[in-house]
C-alpha cells in the first residue's frame, strides 16, 4: 500500500535524491575534460587500476615531472612578458583512476563528458576510435621536438593508427605509454631441484622440448621426487592430478604456437577465417594433448580460481608466460631465483612467438585545451618520460635506438631478470594482440569461450582439435560478416 508523506518527510525525501543525484553527477564530473581555476589550468588524465599501485604511482611521477617541467617554461616565459601583459597559466594535472576502466569508459564516452587525456587499451582502441572522440594527432606529432618516429618499435605506435577503415594504417590517434613484450618467465630454483636444464637464453624451444622439460615437473618427474603426480582414473578414463602437482607452464597461449608454425586466424583483409589449416590444426592438438594428457598447464576451470602469476609465485607453476609489466611486482614479491626466455615456438617463424601488449593516451577532440593535453600525452612517450617508466622496471623503453637500449640495460644491471636481451628480441618481432586484427573481439571471445569442448575432463565427450576447428570456421566468419558487413561489401 502507498503511504501519504507529510510535508516535512516529503522535504526530507527530495532532498535525500537530490544528494544522490549530485553525488552522481560530480562522480562522472570528475573526470571530464580541462577547466579554468583562475591562476591554474586543471587537466584531467584518466587512467585505470588493472596495473595495480605499482602503475598508478608511475602514472602520477610523469604527470608530475611533467607537470613540473611545464611550469617552468610558463615561470620563464612570464617573467619575460612586457609590463601590461597578460601572464600565462600554470596548469595542475588531475589523474583520475577508474576501476572496470574499458566498461566504466564506455558510458564515458557515450556521456560525451570526456577527460582531456584517457587511458586507450590497444585492445579497445578501434572501437573507441570510431566513436570521434579522439583528436588526430598526426601534425602534431610531426612538428614534435620530443618524438621522433623512426626511433619508436614500429609496432608501438602502429596500432595506434586508424584510416577510416582498418586498424594498423593511416592517421595516429593516441600516443603509446608502452609496449610490453611477452616471454617465458621461469622459477630457476624449481628448475634445479627438479633437474630441467635452464631454457637458452636466445633461442626458444621447440614445442617438443617444452613438452618434455614441462612434463618433468610432473607427469614424468623424477622417481626421487616421488614419481608422476598424474593418473588415469581406472572408473572414467580421465587424467586427474594427485595433491603437490606442479605445472609446467601457468598457461599456453595459442598465438605463440599459431604465428610461429606459419599459421593464421584470418585473412590479411579479415574476410575468410584460416583456423581450419592443417598448421592451425596441429597447435590445438598440440594444446589439448599438453593439458589432458600430460597436464603441464591447468584447465580453464582451474584459472577461473586463482592466478597464472598466483600459480608462479606459490611454486605451483615453473614457468609463467606474461609481459614486462610484472618485472617491478616479480622483484618484490618472488622468494626464489628467477630469469626470463623465449616463448616456445615452432620453427617456420620462431622469432614471431608471442605478441606485446601496450597502452595509449588519446586527446579529447573536444577538450578546450587540446595543446596542453597533447603536450602531456607526448611526455609519456617522449624519452624523459619513458626513462622514468623504464628505471622501475614496469616497461622497456619505446626506443630501439643505441642510447635508449643502454638506458634499459644500465636501469637493469644487477637486477632480476638477468636477460634483458630477450626484452629486446621480443619487442623487435612481436605483433599486437588478436584484439587489434578487427574493432570488436566478439569473433575472438567466440573461438575462446566454445574451446571449452577441447578440454572436457570426460574423453568421451572431448571433440578433436580438427572437429572442432572445421565447424568452427563457419560461426566465427558468420559474426565478423555480421559485426563487418562493409568488408564483404563490394569486393571489400
Amino acid at each position: 500500500m502507498f503511504r501519504i508523506l507529510t510535508w516535512k518527510q516529503l522535504a526530507a525525501w527530495l532532498t535525500a535524491v537530490v544528494l544522490v543525484v549530485a553525488c552522481f553527477t560530480v562522480a562522472v564530473c570528475s573526470v571530464s575534460a580541462g577547466t579554468d581555476y583562475g591562476d591554474r589550468t586543471v587537466l584531467t588524465l584518466c587512467h585505470w587500476d588493472n596495473g595495480g599501485a605499482t602503475e598508478t604511482n608511475l602514472v602520477k611521477e610523469v604527470c608530475a615531472a611533467f607537470e613540473q617541467t611545464y611550469n617552468r617554461e610558463i615561470d620563464e616565459k612570464n617573467a619575460a612578458l612586457e609590463e601590461g601583459e597578460e601572464p600565462l597559466k600554470k596548469i595542475k594535472i588531475n589523474v583520475s583512476v577508474i576501476s572496470s576502466y574499458e566498461t566504466q569508459f564506455n558510458s564515458i564516452i557515450a556521456s560525451r563528458n570526456v577527460p582531456d587525456v584517457f587511458l586507450v587499451p590497444d585492445g579497445n582502441f578501434g572501437q573507441w576510435v570510431q566513436t570521434g572522440v579522439m583528436l588526430e594527432l598526426t601534425d602534431y606529432i610531426e612538428r614534435s621536438e620530443l618524438i621522433d618516429l623512426e626511433k619508436v618499435w614500429p609496432s608501438a605506435i602502429d596500432r595506434y593508427r586508424y584510416n577510416g577503415r582498418t586498424m594498423g594504417s593511416g592517421s595516429v590517434y593516441c600516443m603509446p605509454k608502452d609496449v610490453t613484450p611477452y616471454v617465458m618467465y621461469y622459477n630457476k630454483d624449481m628448475f634445479d631441484e627438479y633437474g630441467v636444464p635452464y631454457p637458452d637464453g636466445g633461442t626458444p624451444w621447440t614445442p617438443e622440448e617444452a613438452l618434455e622439460y614441462w612434463s618433468m615437473f610432473g607427469y614424468s618427474r623424477p622417481e626421487s621426487m616421488g614419481g608422476s603426480t598424474v593418473y588415469v582414473s581406472s572408473k572414467t578414463g580421465e587424467t586427474k592430478i594427485r595433491d603437490g602437482h606442479v605445472y609446467g607452464v601457468a598457461k599456453i597461449y595459442p598465438e605463440s604456437f599459431i604465428w610461429s608454425n606459419g599459421a593464421d586466424y584470418l585473412s590479411q583483409d579479415r574476410t575468410d577465417v584460416l583456423i581450419d589449416s592443417p598448421e592451425f590444426i596441429e597447435v590445438y592438438d598440440y594444446i589439448q594433448t599438453s593439458t589432458m594428457d600430460y597436464c603441464v598447464t591447468p584447465t580453464s576451470a582451474i584459472l577461473s580460481t586463482t592466478s597464472e602469476k598466483t600459480l608462479f609465485l606459490n611454486g605451483e607453476a615453473a614457468c609463467y608466460i606474461e609481459g614486462r609489466s610484472v618485472t617491478s611486482d616479480l622483484r618484490k614479491q618472488a622468494t626464489f631465483d628467477w630469469d626470463i626466455a623465449p616463448i616456445p615456438a615452432f620453427g617456420v617463424d620462431p622469432d614471431c612467438n608471442g605478441w606485446s601488449g601496450s597502452v595509449g593516451y588519446a586527446v579529447y577532440k573536444e577538450t578546450p585545451y587540446p595543446d596542453i593535453a597533447y603536450r602531456l600525452a607526448e611526455y609519456f612517450t617522449s624519452v624523459e618520460g619513458q626513462l622514468i617508466m623504464t628505471e622501475s622496471g614496469f616497461s622497456i623503453p619505446l626506443y630501439n635506438d643505441e642510447a635508449a637500449i643502454a638506458k634499459l640495460y644500465e636501469f637493469d644491471a644487477g637486477k632480476k631478470p638477468a636477460n634483458t636481451a630477450e626484452w629486446l628480441r621480443a619487442a623487435e618481432h612481436q605483433r599486437a594482440g588478436l584484439w587489434q586484427y578487427l574493432p570488436s573481439v566478439r569473433w575472438k571471445d567466440k573461438l575462446a569461450d566454445d574451446s571449452g569442448v577441447l578440454f572436457t575432463s570426460d574423453p568421451s565427450t572431448r571433440a578433436t582439435a580438427e572437429q572442432f576447428l572445421t565447424d568452427e570456421k563457419e560461426v566465427i566468419l558468420n559474426i565478423i560478416k555480421t559485426d563487418f558487413p562493409h568488408l564483404f561489401a563490394d569486393g571489400g
